[in-house]
């Protein structure tokens, strides 16, 4: 008997690969339950600098939530009790020009940013609202002589609930700023 599982149907979603930032007051109104390609494309097409797409996100990683309790006298059984959970996702942008930097800088007069991620696999994450994010994209960091430079990149939100609103279309892959 092996040791590891051999007929799991887990699905795979790969790792965060792209970023869709936008303004927090920006119009998408999806059909379903994320926005579609097209959606996303005529928001991108008319958003002007309030929406930012950042492709060829390098270690992205999602990370593990954080959570907040309450536990001891507090909870009615002494049991630990969650009252948030925090999620996020963290990568490095090292493909980028003088127009991105600008791009996100146009977006450095909001203090909150709706994020959707789209992960190697086409999957988007973000549900129809996308995340409500705290608004922090570093300047570019250069490591010293022979390293590249890049943009690290970190948002994090409070998770609302615990469903996951996802969809997988290939074609979220090809999305840019350009579309």
């Amino acid at each position: 008997m092996s040791a590891f599982p051999t007929g799991c149907t887990q699905v795979d979603f790969g790792f965060p690969k792209m970023v869709i930032l936008c303004a927090p007051a920006t119009n998408i109104s999806p059909a379903g339950t994320v926005p579609t390609v097209a959606e996303f494309q005529a928001v991108i097409a008319t958003g002007g600098s309030d929406v930012v797409v950042i492709n060829d996100i390098a270690n992205g990683v999602k990370l593990p939530g954080e959570k907040q309790e309450i536990t001891g006298a507090e909870t009615a059984d002494n049991l630990p009790e969650t009252i948030s959970e925090m999620e996020g996702i963290t990568g490095n942008l090292k493909r980028f020009n003088a127009t991105i930097l600008a791009d996100l800088e146009a977006l450095n007069c909001h203090k909150r940013l709706r994020v959707w991620y789209i992960t190697n696999k086409g999957w988007c994450f973000g549900g129809t609202r996308g995340y409500i994010s705290s608004n922090y994209v570093s300047d570019w960091a250069h490591d010293g002589f022979g390293g590249r430079s890049y943009i690290p990149l970190e948002f994090k939100w409070m998770r609302e609930d615990y469903t996951t609103a996802c969809s997988q279309d290939l074609d979220y892959l090809d999305l840019t700023n350009a579309s």
